[in-house]
């Protein structure tokens, strides 16, 4: 039972630091060897391999190329043995065009050794990309 609350706490911490501008904080919980799920629908969707590859792929374009002040707040987080699922909303706008982002997401983790091994992503990726398109 120890083991799922530190991966809630992890999990929440992480969401924490991501809001706050903190990226490092919210990769801390991370395997460097993570299989990372990113929603097809979306341009940079598929499947990545290690953190360096999911930093680059998903996290450096963010705020660099795509969105302003976006954010991924979490209205539940759900646990239950070896996995977490987060549920809420993305909010941004994009720089590109000024359109606003808000759609809802839900987030599936696995955890082995205290660490989170794979993700899933699930979003409205037609509102994603219609806010990034011009």
């Amino acid at each position: 039972m120890a083991a799922h609350a530190d991966n809630l706490a992890a999990v929440r911490s992480s969401y924490e630091a991501f809001g706050r501008g903190d990226l490092d904080g919210a990769l801390a919980m991370m395997d460097d060897a993570i299989v990372w799920h990113q929603a097809q629908g979306l341009t940079h969707g598929g499947v990545y391999h290690g953190l360096p590859a999911v930093r680059a792929a998903v996290f450096d374009p963010l705020d660099e190329q795509w969105w302003e002040d976006f954010d991924a707040t979490p209205s539940e987080i759900l646990g239950g043995d070896d996995h977490v699922v987060v549920i809420g909303r993305y909010t941004a706008r994009a720089k590109g065009t000024g359109k606003p982002l808000d759609v809802p997401f839900a987030h599936v983790w696995k955890f082995a050794d205290g660490k989170a091994v794979r993700f899933h992503q699930f979003t409205d990726t037609r509102g994603w990309v219609d806010a990034l398109a011009p």
